[in-house]
């Protein structure tokens, strides 16, 4: 009787901690091929190119004035001016991509600052950047669509400008 408990017992063990292996340790973090991951890109390209319009300061404009595809977020000379002068006006947009903030905050600092609208030297951005107050997931959204864009480091109109040179 006793050797058929003990066996159970350990059948039961195994069965218990195989189940705990093979079970996701953490329901909420996903593969980054995962479906889940993928539908956030989706959703994370929608906010930044139909919700928020990112590509109208971040991306350079080609020769006819039209946005350079090519060069899509990765930083550029502003194209608007405030009618008065306007204290720490940001001249230039920074590369929003994984060759740029994206890449170099990486997503805990790009989360905060898009839910918090503070950047990880503790400053808000520049104006005309605005101060965004994110949902987190959407936050999360939109850092995994810039950091899916390569980027390119030391190219682009606007190479290594910082949101806050303070």
């Amino acid at each position: 009787m006793r050797f058929k408990c003990l066996t159970a017992g350990i059948a039961v063990l195994a069965t218990v901690g195989t189940w705990q292996v093979r079970a996701d340790p953490d329901p909420g973090a996903k593969q980054k091929g995962s479906p889940d991951v993928a539908d956030l890109v989706k959703h994370g390209e929608y906010l930044v190119n139909e919700v928020a319009h990112c590509s109208h300061c971040h991306t350079p404009h080609d020769d006819r004035g039209k946005p350079d595809r090519a060069r899509l977020l990765r930083g550029a000379t502003l194209p608007i001016r405030p009618k008065k002068e306007t204290k720490n006006w940001a001249d230039k947009s920074p590369d929003i991509t994984s060759g740029g903030l994206a890449g170099q905050w990486g997503e805990q600092a790009m989360v905060k600052f898009l839910t918090t609208g503070v950047d990880p030297d503790g400053k808000k951005p520049r104006p005309p950047m605005p101060v965004f107050h994110l949902h987190a997931r959407d936050a999360r959204a939109v850092f995994l669509y810039l950091n899916s864009l390569p980027g390119s480091k030391g190219r682009g109109d606007a190479k290594k400008v910082s949101p806050n040179p303070e």
